[in-house]
């Protein structure tokens, strides 16, 4: 690190900081996933709950959001990410030692709070190390390699760190769900000191010039700049956008490890271990989807957008358009393992494009208050995330056919993606005509 300090290339180092950040929030946030079997005989709770278990960390995380942002934009995301994610990772480890459902949600209640400390200030720090001939790049990599290696570890490591160390003596004969939940949080505090030498908030807090456009509002004021924010019908659909993504990947992600141990038992009579890390390894595809092809996406976006002045909602549109598809396809049986891995791969790739949308107020509005645009969007959105998650275990119930096959139960889910994901999609064209209008694109 010591060659690149004080220099512009110091901003990778500030990028790898931020991806294994982001890794860290997306390990906390669907870590109970694969696990739902141990956890839900452990407890004595079945679907609805685990919706309520999910959707619990993203209400708490919703409303951080622009505190969260506003707060990196006046003082620096270097003195927020560090402690916020150490504190998530000690929250953590108090969700492995619960003894009661309602002390589980307590837990993620917490740690929905200390992540509002990871994607936001991330994002305002990203602005301003990278210019627009990057940006796309650096957010796909932090929500593409970062949010895919986190999910990795929830989908498929946890629950095989479960499995052996039921075997062994682990954190004191703890039982596997909770000993793996406990090494989790340690990686997470691990990671959280790494940060704070690892990330500076701007360029010039090494002494280096700022990026000229993330000055260029500046002299207008920051309370100036967030009422033109407020006032501009053009961010309130951009939120729309982010929130069909939002809601997207909650049911995606949240649902497609039950949904592949669930085959699995059924479909190829897995015992439930067995299942439940087969049904992991289904859920990783869908990782490698979203590690391979955001950053790909992000590239494309920066070069598009320099060269052909295309706007970078268009590719957002074109996610969701992508994601419809795939919740319809989801809504057909799945005839093999095979079919099930392609399926979840092209959801990894479509539903991470979403970061664009950070890009695109970022560079509407200006990174100087890219915290909190970015902020107010995703607790819009969160909100919407959450309650959908919240909902989508009893629309599942609702939804499945009496004495019907097991992937029934899933319609509901399914269903709700469809809808939503429509809905945005008419957003996203509103964005795009706007952006292409405003001339957003010549700096």
């Amino acid at each position: 690190m010591g060659k690149w300090y004080g220099k512009e290339s110091f901003r990778w180092i500030v990028l790898i900081s931020c991806v294994a950040v982001y890794c860290t929030s997306t390990l906390v946030r669907w870590n109970y996933t694969s696990i739902t079997k141990y956890l839900s005989a452990d407890m004595g709770i079945g679907k609805p709950e685990l919706g309520l278990l999910g959707s619990a960390f993203f209400w708490s995380y919703a409303l951080a959001q622009t505190p969260a942002g506003s707060v990196a934009d006046m003082f620096g995301g270097r003195r927020i990410i560090p402690i916020g994610t150490g504190l998530m990772g000690a929250f953590l480890i108090g969700f492995a030692l619960s003894n009661t459902f309602t002390e589980t949600l307590i837990w993620r209640v917490l740690m929905g709070v200390m992540a509002s400390a990871c994607w936001v200030p991330i994002t305002s720090v990203i602005m301003k190390w990278f210019s627009s001939k990057e940006r796309g790049f650096a957010m796909e990599m932090i929500t593409g390699v970062g949010g895919g290696v986190g999910e990795a570890i929830s989908f498929m490591l946890i629950p095989f760190i479960a499995v052996l160390v039921t075997k062994i003596s682990f954190f004191d004969g703890l039982p596997g769900w909770r000993s793996s939940t406990i090494l989790m949080g340690i990686i997470v505090i691990a990671v959280a000191i790494s940060s704070h030498f690892m990330i500076r908030s701007s360029p010039t807090d090494m002494g280096l010039p700022a990026l000229s456009d993330s000055v260029r509002k500046k002299k207008e004021g920051y309370s100036a700049h967030i009422k033109e924010i407020l006032t501009d019908p053009t961010f309130w659909f951009l939120s729309l956008v982010w929130c069909g993504y939002i809601i997207a990947s909650r049911l995606i992600v949240g649902w497609l490890a039950v949904y592949g141990a669930e085959y699995y038992m059924n479909a190829e009579g897995m015992k439930k271990e067995m299942a439940m890390i087969a049904g992991g390894t289904i859920a990783t595809t869908f990782v490698i989807g979203r590690a391979i092809c955001a950053p790909l996406v992000g590239k494309l976006s920066d070069y598009l957008r320099k060269n052909y002045g295309v706007p970078r909602s268009l590719i957002l549109l074109a996610g969701l358009l992508l994601l419809v598809v795939t919740f319809i396809v989801f809504r057909t049986v799945p005839p093999t393992v095979m079919w099930l891995g392609v399926l979840a791969f092209f959801s990894g790739a479509f539903i991470n494009i979403y970061a664009l949308v950070n890009v695109v107020a970022a560079e509407i509005w200006s990174p100087s208050t890219a915290g909190f645009s970015t902020g107010l969007i995703n607790t819009v959105a969160q909100f919407a995330g959450a309650a959908s998650l919240s909902a989508s275990g009893f629309m599942a119930v609702k939804f499945a056919i009496k004495g019907g096959e097991y992937y029934t139960g899933f319609y509901g889910i399914w269903y709700m993606g469809i809808v939503v994901c429509v809905l945005a999609s008419l957003a996203a064209v509103y964005v795009v005509y706007r952006e292409k209008k405003a001339g957003v694109f010549a700096e």
